[in-house]
């Protein structure tokens, strides 16, 4: 008896499923908005030289920060972009509400904020971009961990360790979470710090080192690329 048209007609059918699949899935036409994006820098991560005046209650401080380029903020907001589509299974961008100037509304960049990031609220979101299946709120997160040692009361040292934590969660066009998952990295270098403060007690200056645009993009693709690995469906 020949079993080997059986067998080859069986392997045809095996490869046609396979290669129809992700066809069906593009032709089903689902979409996610990426309507919210926090990201979260701790401040002293970003100063390189800090100045307080400690006996001033207004003005009574100065600190020195590198500027985000925004080449650089569409380049976050890109690879984001990539990481949830290859997570979700389903194309992913970023929607913004509109002000009556016809404007996106994005972050401002204060008190740690990434600027240039969509921040609608989920509800809103729903109203407005009704031809959308999924909304996506994505929450990033770099903190300094670590300890000081004190050479005396006036002349303090750290050492911070950056950690860099991703959250990505999808809704359903009703609301209803999805998914919802969490990563947190923290191998990386440390970072050194040092903080003097002068005889009378008046003023004190920080001077560190620091996490410039260019490293906090590389951990975020570091993350991104971990995230992908553990959660991709």
């Amino acid at each position: 008896m020949n079993t080997i048209q059986p067998i080859a007609t069986a392997l045809l059918l095996l490869f046609a499923t396979i290669l129809v699949t992700p066809v069906m899935a593009q032709e089903d036409g689902e979409k996610a908005g990426i309507h919210y994006i926090m990201f979260k820098m701790d401040e002293e991560l970003m100063s390189d030289i800090s100045i307080s005046v400690n006996d001033r209650n207004f003005l009574n401080g100065y600190s020195e920060s590198p500027v985000f380029p925004m080449s650089l903020v569409d380049s976050v907001k890109e690879y984001l972009e990539h990481v949830a589509e290859e997570v979700l299974g389903v194309p992913a961008e970023c929607v913004y509400k509109v002000n009556r100037r016809g404007k996106e509304v994005t972050s401002l960049g204060m008190n740690g904020e990434l600027e240039g990031m969509p921040v609608d609220l989920l509800k809103a979101a729903r109203n407005r971009h009704s031809d959308l299946d999924y909304f996506v709120r994505i929450d990033v997160n770099i903190t300094g961990r670590g300890g000081k040692w004190i050479i005396n009361p006036k002349d303090v040292r750290f050492k911070l360790k950056p950690t860099i934590t991703l959250k990505i969660t999808q809704f359903d066009s009703e609301g209803k979470v999805m998914f919802s998952e969490k990563l947190k990295v923290k191998e990386f270098g440390k970072l050194r710090t040092r903080e003097v403060t002068s005889g009378d007690g008046r003023v004190t200056v920080r001077k560190s080192e620091i996490l410039y645009p260019e490293d906090i993009y590389e951990m975020l693709l570091v993350i991104g690329g971990q995230y992908i690995e553990t959660y991709k469906r």
